[in-house]
């Protein structure tokens, strides 16, 4: 067992920026991975520069490889501002380790005194939905500022995770502390959910993310789905006639 004391959980920041009360993202892994996708599409179209990493005991010994690059499991982006910030982890953490690490990064983000804190996150459904909505978990005050702006109020959510622990944190500490979800398939690729928590971050923030990838991620998907919805219900219809013609021979 490694001794804590000699391998302390800490945010490790190499590149030192002047943070205006910064907006914080957050997607991590989940029930669905619209989180953690959601956060890096943020990342890509956003130009997005990493500014610090996560260390501890707690954390997979996992190296990512992304964008040609060797990277940290558990990072953390920035724009040139100091206005906004993406974290993102790409390795789920154990229970035991989830306090240590989220009280630690919020050690860290206090003291930039952040505007906002937003989990990512997706309501987990089998299939594609026809429509979606994208859904808030937050403050009463918020909730009414959030249902003005067309986002709905989840009735009830579990929200498990670093992202529930972080948001936790942040009830402690009195920061506000918010989650956006919709609804995500566990069964398919889904671009459509992100493509839904992205234009409600456009909505309620003003980011101005492009969205024209995930558009036609979202057209081409529905396209193959139709054609093999279409081939499933030939070949359904030419079972039922053999099934019919089958029948007819024995009467």
């Amino acid at each position: 067992m490694v001794d804590e004391h000699l391998f302390p959980t800490r945010v490790i920041e190499f590149v030192k920026e002047g943070y205006s009360h910064p907006l914080a993202f957050g997607g991590f892994v989940g029930p669905s991975l619209v989180g953690i996708i959601s956060a890096s599409y943020l990342i890509e179209q956003l130009g997005l520069h990493q500014v610090a990493h996560v260390n501890s005991q707690h954390i997979p010994p996992v190296a990512v490889f992304v964008g040609g690059k060797l990277r940290h499991p558990f990072r953390v982006y920035a724009d040139k501002s100091g206005t906004l910030i993406v974290i993102i982890c790409e390795v789920p953490i154990g229970t035991t380790g989830l306090y240590e690490i989220s009280g630690t990064l919020l050690d860290w983000l206090e003291k930039l005194q952040p505007r906002e804190i937003i989990i990512l996150d997706g309501v987990p459904i089998q299939g594609i939905p026809e429509e979606r909505e994208t859904y808030c978990v937050a403050s009463d005050s918020r909730s009414k500022q959030l249902t003005s702006q067309g986002i709905k109020v989840a009735q009830s959510a579990l929200i498990t995770g670093m992202g529930g622990s972080i948001l936790n944190e942040c009830l402690s500490r009195r920061i506000e502390g918010i989650s956006l979800l919709t609804q995500a398939s566990v069964d398919l690729p889904d671009p459509g959910a992100v493509l839904t928590l992205i234009n409600a971050l456009n909505s309620i923030y003003k980011l101005n993310v492009d969205t024209k990838v995930l558009e036609q991620n979202v057209t081409q998907l529905n396209k193959e789905l139709s054609q093999i919805g279409e081939q499933y219900q030939k070949i359904t219809q030419a079972q039922q006639k053999q099934g019919e013609e089958s029948a007819q021979m024995y009467k």
